[in-house]
């Protein structure tokens, strides 16, 4: 039968474990330490006692120590906290401290007991992967800007002598059909290598806290709708795409980033869309904002769901069959943004619908958001 230990047994223990104990009255101050703390200090029972303990923490640790000491002793709650200690051969040392209130044979608080074992090794292990870290986030961010200044100059001007050749085959008068089928081809691949370019560009942007730059003039969203869904009908000829327009879409943005916001929530919709199925494009509005509506059949997987206007995370879902970066969403939410409004998805009872707001005016920006 299992006894507990006696007295004189448990003050053996504490005064030879090999791990480093202190003890504290109901003053806080420490009237107590065990051999391997004093070993590991080189220091006296009598110069630690009180407050001397504190003489041996590094001195950009100390008010936070004692600090964070103080606070859960006045609380009487357990404490831990990790600070550096200095050894007997002069050395400081992370350690671990972890404190406890207990109680006297009649239940009243006494102080404090804690233990404290060397962390040393384990905290310079850490500091080093940190350092490590954040060295090759610095290349990744280096390598990206290098890649991207080749993107945005050394790919644009060939990609734009490739144009000019594309669409000069074209009017060649005398060129047989395959030739200018075949031109037409090139002419859309360059325009599709822009769009990735141009992404790309603005998720440098982004990234960089520079954000997207707009340039804000009279326009009309109902406009910029219909020339979206007026192309979508040409492409994709076996879905059924509808345009609501319920209020006046007047205001003053950049029709170009507004063109490309809502181009990209209307392409999604028909890629990632239940095959077949309609995609329905509304305008509604207030005298302070206007709000596009974009809805298509299938459901957004929920655990992507959260994570949907992240880059590279759109369109990876209902087995997309778009080819594009995955940056379509979160540039949409971007432009929507640097216009002073928002754009959010949610989806109920197997339809996905995404609802871009922006005010009509730069100075209804500040107003609440309804």
């Amino acid at each position: 039968m299992a006894r507990d230990p006696t007295p004189t047994e448990y003050r053996l223990l504490v005064q030879h474990s090999p791990v480093m104990i202190w003890r504290a009255g109901v003053d806080a101050k420490c009237d107590y330490f065990n051999e391997p703390w004093l070993g590991f200090t080189g220091r006296t029972l009598e110069q630690e006692m009180g407050d001397g303990w504190a003489e041996g923490v590094h001195a950009d640790d100390l008010e936070r120590c004692v600090k964070h000491y103080l606070d859960h002793f006045h609380r009487r709650q357990p404490f831990e906290m990790e600070y550096r200690l200095r050894r007997h051969d002069g050395e400081f040392r992370w350690i671990f401290d972890r404190g406890v209130p207990y109680t006297d044979d009649g239940g009243a608080f006494a102080g404090f007991i804690g233990s404290c074992i060397d962390v040393d090794a384990r905290r310079k292990a850490e500091e080093a992967q940190q350092s490590h870290s954040r060295e090759q986030l610095a290349l990744a961010r280096d390598f990206e800007k290098w890649i991207l200044a080749i993107v945005s100059h050394d790919i644009r001007d060939p990609l734009g002598a490739i144009q000019l050749a594309g669409h000069a085959l074209q009017m060649i008068p005398d060129a047989s059909t395959a030739v200018k089928k075949q031109a037409q081809v090139v002419t859309r691949g360059v325009k599709r290598i822009e769009n990735i370019v141009t992404d790309l560009l603005d998720l440098s942007r982004e990234r960089e806290g520079q954000g997207i730059q707009v340039r804000r003039e009279d326009g009309d969203l109902r406009a910029i709708c219909q020339e979206i869904i007026d192309e979508l009908r040409s492409i994709a000829r076996d879905r059924e795409i509808t345009f609501d327009c319920e209020a006046d879409g007047k205001g003053a943005w950049d029709e170009g980033r507004m063109l490309q916001a809502i181009s990209n929530l209307a392409s999604n919709a028909v890629q990632h869309g239940r095959p077949g199925s309609p995609v329905r494009m509304r305008l509604t509005g207030d005298e302070d904002r206007v709000a596009v509506e974009i809805r298509n059949e299938g459901a957004i997987p929920e655990d992507l769901l959260p994570r949907i206007f992240e880059p590279f995370r759109s369109g990876r879902h209902l087995g997309s069959r778009g080819k594009g970066l995955g940056l379509g969403l979160f540039i949409a939410r971007a432009i929507a943004r640097a216009h002073g409004g928002g754009l959010e998805v949610d989806c109920v009872e197997g339809e996905t619908r995404f609802r871009l707001v922006v005010p009509r005016r730069i100075e209804q920006a500040a107003l609440p958001r309804h």
